[in-house]
Protein backbone atom coordinates (compact mmCIF):
# COMPACT_ATOMS: atom_id res chain seq x y z
CA UNK A 1 0.00 0.00 0.00
CA UNK A 2 1.44 3.33 -1.02
CA UNK A 3 1.81 6.01 1.64
CA UNK A 4 1.61 9.74 1.18
CA UNK A 5 2.08 12.28 3.96
CA UNK A 6 1.46 9.69 6.69
CA UNK A 7 -1.70 8.35 5.07
CA UNK A 8 -2.27 5.21 3.05
CA UNK A 9 -4.09 5.18 -0.28
CA UNK A 10 -6.92 3.33 1.45
CA UNK A 11 -7.71 6.03 3.98
CA UNK A 12 -10.97 7.89 3.37
CA UNK A 13 -11.71 10.89 5.59
CA UNK A 14 -15.48 10.50 5.24
CA UNK A 15 -15.42 6.88 6.34
CA UNK A 16 -13.01 7.67 9.16
CA UNK A 17 -15.38 10.40 10.35
CA UNK A 18 -18.29 7.96 10.40
CA UNK A 19 -16.39 5.51 12.58
CA UNK A 20 -15.08 8.26 14.87
CA UNK A 21 -18.62 9.62 15.37
CA UNK A 22 -20.01 6.13 16.09
CA UNK A 23 -17.30 5.56 18.70
CA UNK A 24 -17.89 8.99 20.22
CA UNK A 25 -21.67 8.53 20.47
CA UNK A 26 -21.15 5.09 22.02
CA UNK A 27 -19.60 6.75 25.09
CA UNK A 28 -23.08 7.93 26.18
CA UNK A 29 -25.93 6.19 24.39
CA UNK A 30 -28.66 7.73 26.54
CA UNK A 31 -28.03 11.43 25.85
CA UNK A 32 -28.73 12.88 22.41
CA UNK A 33 -25.72 14.89 21.22
CA UNK A 34 -25.93 17.97 19.01
CA UNK A 35 -24.03 18.28 15.75
CA UNK A 36 -22.14 21.23 17.28
CA UNK A 37 -21.01 19.04 20.20
CA UNK A 38 -19.90 16.30 17.80
CA UNK A 39 -18.06 18.88 15.70
CA UNK A 40 -16.26 20.34 18.69
CA UNK A 41 -15.36 17.01 20.27
CA UNK A 42 -13.94 15.50 17.09
CA UNK A 43 -12.44 18.55 15.41
CA UNK A 44 -14.68 18.31 12.37
CA UNK A 45 -16.40 21.06 10.44
CA UNK A 46 -20.10 21.53 11.09
CA UNK A 47 -20.88 20.22 7.59
CA UNK A 48 -18.74 17.10 8.09
CA UNK A 49 -20.49 16.30 11.38
CA UNK A 50 -23.95 17.04 9.95
CA UNK A 51 -23.42 14.98 6.79
CA UNK A 52 -22.03 12.12 8.85
CA UNK A 53 -25.09 12.09 11.10
CA UNK A 54 -27.52 12.14 8.19
CA UNK A 55 -25.64 9.31 6.48
CA UNK A 56 -25.67 7.30 9.70
CA UNK A 57 -29.44 7.89 9.90
CA UNK A 58 -29.93 6.72 6.31
CA UNK A 59 -28.12 3.48 7.19
CA UNK A 60 -30.15 3.09 10.39
CA UNK A 61 -27.13 3.58 12.66
CA UNK A 62 -28.34 6.81 14.28
CA UNK A 63 -31.58 8.54 15.10
CA UNK A 64 -32.38 12.19 15.57
CA UNK A 65 -34.04 13.19 18.84
CA UNK A 66 -35.05 16.86 18.70
CA UNK A 67 -31.83 18.79 18.02
CA UNK A 68 -29.59 15.90 19.06
CA UNK A 69 -28.46 12.54 17.76
CA UNK A 70 -27.83 9.13 19.30
CA UNK A 71 -26.93 5.68 18.08
CA UNK A 72 -29.87 3.51 17.10
CA UNK A 73 -30.66 -0.02 18.27
CA UNK A 74 -29.57 -1.27 14.81
CA UNK A 75 -25.96 -1.12 16.01
CA UNK A 76 -26.89 -3.47 18.87
CA UNK A 77 -28.13 -6.04 16.36
CA UNK A 78 -24.89 -5.68 14.40
CA UNK A 79 -22.85 -6.13 17.59
CA UNK A 80 -24.87 -9.23 18.52
CA UNK A 81 -24.24 -10.75 15.09
CA UNK A 82 -20.50 -10.13 15.48
CA UNK A 83 -20.55 -11.62 18.97
CA UNK A 84 -22.38 -14.72 17.73
CA UNK A 85 -19.91 -15.13 14.88
CA UNK A 86 -16.93 -14.85 17.21
CA UNK A 87 -18.54 -17.33 19.62
CA UNK A 88 -19.07 -19.78 16.79
CA UNK A 89 -15.48 -19.36 15.57
CA UNK A 90 -14.07 -19.87 19.09
CA UNK A 91 -16.29 -22.91 19.56
CA UNK A 92 -14.95 -24.51 16.37
CA UNK A 93 -11.38 -23.69 17.40
CA UNK A 94 -11.77 -25.27 20.85
CA UNK A 95 -13.22 -28.54 19.49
Amino acid sequence: VAKREGKTDYECETQQNLMRVAEYLATDVTRPTSVKDIQAALGMTYNQANWTMHNMRLRGWAEQIGEGWRLSPRLVSIAKAVEAGIGEMVGRYLK
